[in-house]
């Protein structure tokens, strides 16, 4: 009997209840025994324990890794009152195989209790998402054997708690994961509209790699054992496997679309079709396998090598001149640092922190919405370039003026207001004299020259609400808002004398050029823009036909003669 309860206090010191906290971490407080051989049943378990085959676990050690041993852990819990205290078990890990509870009490085993993910959810005595069992401790000393086992990273942070604090953390927890996973669906829902509207293969992989991850994370967080598949031991053993391989695969299709490998580092994708290929077969040759513990392995490791994978393609892209890379590489770092965290945790490399736990959730959250707003970023430039676009097409290249688009587009709501509140409204349309003449015998440089000359005499005599635009070769227009025929053709001729001293100069020589003008003002009659351009073209043509260098007009139908006008001819050419 000495002998027996020496075992006890050699091998751990009892946890008094009736001065515990409500929430305290037990892990110090056990004794293991890891079994590395055949498994012992709870008689050997016990045997084993009194013959002082457990190890102290002083150091606090929760995780034993990605390992097919079986661990038994003891823990002594004293109730030093008179009345019977409930204590609840739970672990902060949701993906143990294998929990099984054995109480003892005066030598005896009084009560056994068994959860874990080999037993339907809806089976379990506690509905958390946690594993976790609740026992009503009675007055003295009990001793709980405990034998964990798992084909997933063997993770046992053990907590000792009231009923009210694990709901008060089952609450906590709601609130931390309703704000992930809100935060992840606005991202996957935002990414998506922008995928379909875009038709951009990178939104699409990224709401893939979202999507993939948000799966793996409701898989080996609990949640989908308990709301999605309850039921299914056989989607709880893969679900967080296949999404774990998914989400490998989507995170190298977006890592290999956003960097833009096709542009920046063609050699490299010339093997992204055979690098999906592998993945894919590795994926299928892991489920044919059907070694949970492997399968897990395999996709830890890729995953680590993800981060090396990234960041040096990034950096290599970036060296290519891929301006984006400058959001992708932080966002890696700082996705892989909340995975380290977690990794190392898992591993037991750094001691157990529940934050640092979830370093990886953190992390990723991050990176997500970093990688966010560089496709956000990405769109406005798409944007701003689209725009560029937009307004270079609007201008001539030549001479900067508008183009003939253009000036419909900018003419067209002057014409209307003009129309509808009845002022007057004019149009020149002028031509270069001998322009062909020109280019034939100077060459097109020097033809180039004089159209450029004449469209900066141009914008140096029109008002700013006037609209100016080169509308075809030597031709070039201008829409005069509130203006009447006399004052266009003032202008007109004013211009021309402009032009006609304006020099182009050729290997020394100096050229003169001389353009002729047709002026044309609205009339009611007139439905549309296009006939007050029309009417110009013709006073222009006349002016052509009357020697060049003069402006012709056609006046009002009111006063309108039979012949157009012919104004300042004494200096044409």
């Amino acid at each position: 009997m000495l002998l027996f309860f020496f075992s006890f206090y050699v091998t751990s010191k009892p946890i008094e209840l009736t001065n515990a906290v409500d929430e305290l971490f037990i892990n110090k407080q056990l004794a293991i025994l890891q079994v590395t051989s055949d498994d012992v049943s709870f008689d050997d378990a016990l045997n084993r324990y009194r013959q002082g085959e457990f190890s102290p676990n002083h150091e606090g050690k929760v995780s034993f890794g990605f390992t097919r041993d079986v661990i038994w852990t003891s823990v002594l819990i004293n109730n030093a009152s008179s009345i019977a205290i409930n204590k609840v078990f739970y672990l902060d890990s949701s993906w143990l195989d294998k929990a099984d509870f054995y109480f003892v009490r005066q030598h005896k085993l009084v009560a056994n209790l068994f959860t874990g993910d080999t037993l339907p959810f809806n089976l379990r005595r506690s509905q958390t998402r946690m594993i976790s069992e609740e026992y009503v401790f009675e007055p003295g000393l009990t001793q709980v054997l405990i034998r964990f086992e798992s084909k997933d990273p063997l993770l046992i942070p053990l907590y000792l708690a009231t009923a009210q604090t694990i709901q008060n953390n089952v609450e906590l927890s709601h609130y931390f994961y309703g704000f992930l996973y809100g935060a992840f669906f606005m991202l996957l829902v935002y990414n998506i509209v922008l995928a379909v509207s875009l038709k951009d293969s990178r939104y699409i992989y990224y709401s893939l790699y979202l999507l993939s991850f948000l799966s793996l994370n409701v898989a080996y967080t609990g949640h989908g054992f308990k709301v999605l598949w309850p039921e299914n031991l056989f989607v709880q053993r893969w679900a967080m496997i296949v999404f774990l391989y998914s989400y490998i695969i989507f995170g190298i299709a977006f890592c290999f679309e956003f960097l833009k490998l096709k542009t920046y580092l063609p050699r490299v994708y010339r093997f992204s079709q055979l690098i999906y290929a592998a993945l894919v077969l590795l994926m299928l040759a892991v489920f044919i396998n059907a070694d949970q513990l492997l399968a897990v392995n395999i996709g830890v490791g890729l995953t680590s090598c993800l981060v090396v994978i990234f960041i040096s393609l990034g950096l290599l892209a970036l060296k290519n001149g891929h301006a984006m890379v400058k959001f992708f590489i932080p966002a890696v770092f700082i996705g892989a640092g909340g995975a380290a965290f977690s990794a190392a945790t898992t591993w037991g490399v750094i001691p157990y922190n529940t934050l640092l736990f979830h370093g990886i959730e953190i992390g990723m959250l991050i990176e997500m919405s970093i990688l966010a707003l560089a496709l956000a970023f990405n769109l406005k430039e798409v944007d701003k370039a689209r725009i560029t676009a937009e307004v270079i097409a609007q201008y001539d290249h030549l001479t900067g003026l508008y183009n003939r688009r253009a000036f419909t587009v900018n003419a067209a709501p002057l014409w209307e207001l003009g129309v509808r509140e009845q002022t007057p409204l004019s149009m020149i349309l002028l031509d270069i004299d001998w322009f062909k003449a020109i280019n034939d015998k100077y060459g097109h440089a020097v033809g180039d020259s004089a159209l450029k000359a004449i469209a900066k005499t141009l914008q140096q005599h029109i008002r700013k609400s006037d609209v100016l635009a080169r509308w075809g070769g030597e031709e070039f227009i201008i829409f005069l808002p509130n203006t009447s025929q006399q004052a266009a053709i003032q202008l007109a001729n004013t211009i021309r004398e402009k032009i006609a001293s304006v020099t182009v100069f050729h290997d020394g020589e100096g050229l003169s050029v001389t353009a002729s003008f047709g002026v044309a003002e609205y009339h009611s009659q007139m439905n549309k823009l296009e006939e007050l351009i029309k009417l110009a073209d013709k006073a222009l043509y006349q002016a052509k036909n009357s020697g060049r260098n003069v402006v012709c007009d056609f006046p009002s139908p009111i006063t309108q003669p039979s012949q157009p006008q012919e104004i300042a001819q004494q200096d044409a050419v």
